[in-house]
């Protein structure tokens, strides 16, 4: 995206600089004080104090309450060779850190300098996932800068739906340039899995799990195992091929389940699992009224809340499911629980957590706090790159 000679400047009021100033890059509408020059929603603007000192430049729209990501603290071009070394940086960050495979997130946003993007690979197609107005103008460029990926020779846009109605742009959901596969196989560890590139959730699968997956699956042995919320079955795989005796994937989407029975089935599993579709909430209350035990369970929901709002309904959501699940666990049964709702802290999620084995007369020890895995990386400075949280529990 060529940008113009001279970017129009937002313009900070006084003292609300600080978020700025200690590593944040998000800037909202009542931190404005005004835009000085030409501007168009979405292109690049220079950022300045209100004593007009350079702070960085990021996209501008004014239409949703973040009006300003900061995609650089220094004043140059975001231009091609930007996104390049944006890129190369985050390839090579994964790269020393052993990540980079058929499968794996290339670019994190925030997390990799490139607020509004993120981009995952699975086998020969990258998938690149759009959150804001000025990134869906640099597309192009992004593609172009993915050129240094080996292996990769597709693009699929998969734009989310809820940040092009905040941000006024029409999410993509096709192929940019030449069609690929409409669907891939990918290696994680020792288990192959499909993934539906076009239709498939978020970008087609939860890259974010592979090193809890690789967790549980190194306790799965001997154990009977539920995967609540399992999408396309990859914890309930890794846990059968690592030994379980038995999975049941609970799931309420047709369309997931029928790729999480191919995904059993690829891995010579589907003799020992049983797929049940239907409301989570549902199915383990009347999994508890049937007398069902397991000794290992995951508990992997999608997001309660988008909102801060809705944070209170969330909380009564996370704390039902889990009551019901530590209710479900056999003696010395181990629970691996999660929230990906970056509006849900570490400490909220915890203490939740907490009320919920209280309420199920349960004591449970904690093995271990759980993460995203290292190719989402986390800013220390801005604590939204770390949405997902967890925790090994067992029962003692």
């Amino acid at each position: 995206m060529a940008e113009r000679s001279a970017p129009a400047k937002l313009l900070l009021k006084r003292g609300k600089d600080g978020r700025v100033r200690a590593g944040h890059p998000w800037i909202y509408r009542g931190e404005v004080a005004e835009v000085v020059g030409g501007w168009k929603a979405g292109e690049a603007v220079s950022v300045l104090d209100s004593q007009r000192r350079f702070l960085g430049r990021g996209f501008y729209n004014p239409r949703p309450s973040l009006v300003c990501r900061l995609l650089t603290r220094r004043d140059e071009p975001v231009d091609g060779a930007f996104f390049r070394g944006r890129v190369e940086a985050a390839l090579a960050l994964r790269r020393e850190a052993g990540l980079v495979s058929d499968a794996f997130r290339v670019v994190w946003s925030e997390a990799d300098g490139l607020p509004g993007l993120v981009v995952d690979r699975y086998a020969a197609v990258a998938v690149i996932r759009c959150l804001t107005l000025g990134m869906t103008a640099c597309r192009p460029l992004v593609v172009e800068a993915l050129s240094s990926l080996e292996g990769v020779a597709h693009y699929y846009g998969h734009d989310e739906e809820v940040a092009g109605r905040l941000e006024g742009f029409e999410p993509l959901q096709g192929w940019i340039g030449d069609a690929g596969p409409a669907e891939v196989e990918i290696r994680e560890g020792p288990c192959r899995f499909l993934v539906a590139i076009e239709g498939g959730q978020k970008t087609g699968f939860y890259l974010d799990q592979r090193e809890n997956r690789a967790l549980v699956a190194g306790l799965a042995r001997g154990r009977r195992l539920l995967d609540v919320f399992g999408y396309t079955a990859a914890f309930a795989c890794q846990g059968l091929v690592a030994g379980a005796t038995r999975a049941v994937v609970i799931e309420s989407s047709p369309e997931a389940l029928a790729l999480a029975r191919r995904n059993l089935a690829l891995n010579s599993v589907a003799d020992r699992a049983e797929l049940r579709e239907g409301n989570a909430f549902d199915l383990l209350r009347a999994m508890e009224r049937g007398g069902d035990r397991f000794d290992l369970i995951v508990l992997d929901p999608p997001p309660f809340t988008r909102t801060k709002t809705a944070l209170e309904a969330a909380a009564r959501g996370y704390k039902e499911i889990n009551l019901r699940a530590l209710r479900l666990l056999s003696a010395g049964g181990i629970l691996a629980t999660f929230s990906c709702s970056h509006h849900v802290s570490p400490a909220d999620f915890e203490e939740i957590v907490r009320a919920a084995a209280a309420d199920a007369g349960v004591t449970v020890r904690v093995r271990a706090a759980l993460t995203q895995s290292r190719d989402h990386p986390v800013l220390l400075t801005v604590p939204e790159t770390r949405y997902l949280k967890g925790l090994l529990l067992e029962v003692v």
